[in-house]
């Protein structure tokens, strides 16, 4: 049978030119309307429905500034926005440069980010992708998400950071004296009553370093507390009721969890409600949040709620009190953070029950292996102790 040529094939001279001349280019900008194309528009449409009024104000915030931040990285990098340009190798590039370079340092320059920092910008894109991916035009994203190729960087091995029961000892006796580190000493008040800083609050801080090391709230946690969620709220039923709580404890993935309360915990409470808070309620607006800024302090919050950044404060001056009370110095912390508090309720908590995991599950609010692992992981002391006389 004789072999026939596809008429496609005829060498036809003018048809080649032809076909070829009569193909076109068609942009995204001929197809749709420009605005599709903008990543800042996509941007701002996926936090206005998703984002904003759905998280909390706080994550919504930190998901804004790392958008922000991927946007003039784009834009720094290839002189637009265009959503259609945003590729994997991009995102990559954009991923290294985080770790090498992405936070802004005091003097201007770039300083490393925490590679568990990194993975959360990334996690941020991936949802704005994932979003827009469901809502966008057909033929926008010619090449599919380009978030899903790009892994995360590897996290290191977590550190333990519960204290020892000795350096939770002294730190308990420096929170018990707290009033005398904050009294006025100057000449002028030599021989009057002892007086403390307008803008002190050693009950207050007392009663928070006693909540962290008692119950393990992270530090957002803690300046979330209403009122209304302590049970009693009455000082002095709350020395007395063994079953005191904090109920409604909302955490991180909008979980809730109920809270017990110590011995320590609730005698601090108690005094705290009873010496120091009415004075700071007395100027609030809003709702009743447990814990108030003095109200001396003008850039105080009209409602006296307390930043989780003031927490870090105080638990770092508490350690600086602790080391420069400590004459040895394998018992100095150099820095203490509300973190090592929680570390150490869990380990705590862990020991005291058996390493049951449902129960370190509902006082942590914590389901993930990976940090329960760590929880009952013992402080260094303890656990040269268990290989001293092997």
């Amino acid at each position: 049978m004789p072999h026939q040529t596809p008429r496609s094939a005829d060498p036809s001279p003018g048809s080649d030119h032809a076909e070829i001349t009569s193909r076109k280019v068609v942009g995204l900008s001929e197809r749709l309307d420009p605005a599709d194309d903008s990543l800042t528009t996509w941007s701002e449409r996926y936090l206005d429905l998703a984002v904003r009024g759905v998280r909390s104000a706080e994550v919504a915030g930190k998901i804004t500034r790392h958008l922000a931040r991927f946007i003039a990285w784009m834009t720094s990098g290839l002189g637009h926005d265009r959503l259609s340009a945003v590729t994997p190798r991009e995102v990559a590039v954009w991923r290294d440069h985080l770790a090498a370079a992405g936070n802004p340092g005091r003097d201007g320059k770039g300083e490393p980010m925490a590679a568990a920092t990194v993975n959360n910008h990334l996690a941020h894109l991936s949802a704005l992708f994932t979003w827009i991916t469901a809502h966008a035009p057909a033929g926008l994203l010619r090449h599919g998400d380009p978030t899903k190729k790009v892994t995360a960087l590897p996290l290191p091995t977590p550190q333990v950071r519960a204290l020892a029961a000795a350096q939770v000892r002294t730190i308990k006796n420096v929170v018990d004296r707290i009033e005398t580190f904050h009294e006025l000493k100057g000449r002028r008040h030599r021989g009057t009553s002892a007086r403390v800083h307008a803008h002190a609050r050693p009950v207050r801080d007392r009663a928070i370093i006693y909540l962290l090391f008692g119950t393990g709230l992270r530090r957002a946690e803690l300046v979330g507390l209403d009122l209304q969620q302590l049970e009693p709220a009455d000082p002095d039923r709350l020395r007395q009721v063994k079953k005191a709580r904090l109920t409604g404890v909302r955490g991180k993935g909008r979980t809730s969890r109920t809270v017990f309360l110590g011995r320590d915990a609730r005698q601090a409470l108690a005094d705290y409600l009873e010496y120091e808070r009415p004075g700071d309620a007395a100027a609030s607006t809003g709702p009743a949040a447990l814990f108030l800024s003095a109200a001396s302090i003008a850039a105080r919050h009209p409602d006296g709620r307390m930043s989780p950044r003031s927490i870090n404060t105080i638990v770092s001056e508490i350690g600086r009190l602790h080391d420069a009370q400590m004459l040895d110095p394998d018992r100095k912390f150099g820095s203490l953070r509300p973190h090592d508090a929680r570390h150490t309720f869990a380990f705590q908590l862990s020991q005291a029950s058996g390493h049951n995991r449902a129960e370190l599950e509902r006082r942590l609010g914590h389901a993930n292996d990976r940090y329960l692992r760590l929880y009952t992981n013992p402080p260094d002391d303890i656990a040269a102790s268990y290989v001293e006389d092997l």
